[in-house]
């Protein structure tokens, strides 16, 4: 399904959607991430107000000191650039030579999961910045707001790039994908992890009475009216009774996903170790041979390296179970997104909100894989 950008803040080419802040092509964000990452400086070409949004003149001809500059003036920020993503997943560091005395010694290097672990630190630190309002300081932490549905809606647009960002930073084995067969796996695991993170969220919280989001927000689950709430736009339908209507899903997300999380109190590793599975996923509609069975590896060593983590040398036996009851989530976590994606298809239909489409429809045929 073909996707509309709005056109690069910095060029005006066509637009690639969001990245750093603001909406960009692929050219200008490039451009923009080795900047920062290399820390470059250049020498305009004349008077320092050099002409950039001129789609006539090829990129190549244009002033870099005034791209840059415009690029700062657009909004991007260079706080969300992550400036090792060349260098994030390298494995020479993590292999370790097991001695003649000891051949497997815990701590054990976690080959896969460790730069992840790594990199999803960093993910956090990029929200704050990309995420930060008017008026917030990014030293300052900023108060928890009830969200509306619109709310929600223009975080997901936000994450959806930055997480894709830390995937593809996390698991070189995307490196050589097509980027259908990308967009395939990022489509299906983005909805899922969304609702994952939020559980693990809880798990950090000790607390289900709301749905954490990502930026540290909330829907108060509590009060569901309050999220379907448009004073700028009155809906169709009384927000008292959208809540009754979509109440499933909510409390399909907690009960399928959230409160087994906190019963099991999954850590950070077993989190990530449940998003790696749900990323690498198999058997989806327009999947090759070649990511299936790529896919299928990934799979296998995220399950070794869980086995790894649980120390199967302690004398318990209780690793065997906790690791089942963790894969157990997986196929409730489906079909409380499947509720979602009902639920999504619904309100567009029933607001008609062009707002939503673009993400609506990036996500409206995920039910079919």
């Amino acid at each position: 399904m073909m996707k509309f950008f709005k056109p690069c803040l910095v060029c005006n080419s066509p637009g690639n959607g969001l990245h750093f802040g603001i909406e960009a092509c692929r050219g200008c964000t490039s451009f923009f991430r080795r900047t920062v990452v290399q820390d470059k400086t250049y020498d305009c070409n004349g008077d320092e107000s050099c002409e950039i949004g001129n789609i006539h003149i090829a990129m190549s001809q244009k002033c870099r000191k005034c791209r840059f500059s415009k690029c700062l003036e657009a909004g991007m920020r260079s706080e969300a650039v992550q400036k090792h993503r060349d260098s994030y997943g390298s494995r020479k560091d993590l292999i370790v030579a097991p001695s003649s005395s000891n051949r497997l010694k815990f701590p054990v290097p976690y080959m896969l999961l460790e730069p992840v672990r790594n990199n999803y630190k960093h993910l956090e630190c990029v929200r704050q910045v990309v995420h930060l309002e008017e008026g917030d300081s990014v030293f300052l932490k900023r108060t928890p707001k009830r969200h509306t549905f619109k709310d929600t809606n223009k975080l997901m647009h936000k994450e959806f790039e930055i997480v894709t960002d830390w995937i593809l930073n996390s698991f070189q084995q995307l490196a050589d994908f097509p980027s259908d067969q990308k967009d395939i796996l990022l489509r299906h695991f983005y909805m899922q992890f969304f609702i994952l993170e939020g559980g693990f969220i809880a798990c950090k919280k000790g607390r289900n009475d709301v749905w954490f989001l990502p930026n540290g927000d909330y829907i108060d689950c509590q009060n569901l009216a309050t999220f379907y709430i448009d004073p700028n736009n009155p809906q169709p339908i009384a927000s008292e009774n959208s809540a009754m209507m979509f109440k499933g899903s909510c409390t399909g997300c907690r009960r399928m996903v959230t409160c087994p999380m906190l019963r099991e109190q999954i850590d950070q590793f077993e989190f990530l170790a449940l998003a790696a599975l749900l990323l690498f996923e198999t058997g989806l509609d327009g999947q090759s041979k070649e990511c299936a069975d790529m896919c299928r590896k990934v799979r296998s060593s995220v399950q070794r390296e869980l086995l790894q983590y649980y120390d199967p040398t302690r004398e318990s036996n209780e690793y065997p179970l906790r690791m089942g009851s963790l894969l157990s989530i997986l196929p409730s976590l489906q079909r409380a997104t499947y509720k979602m994606l009902d639920d999504m298809e619904l309100i567009h239909l029933l607001n008609n909100s062009p707002e939503g489409d673009s993400f609506y429809k990036l996500f409206s045929d995920q039910r079919c894989h």
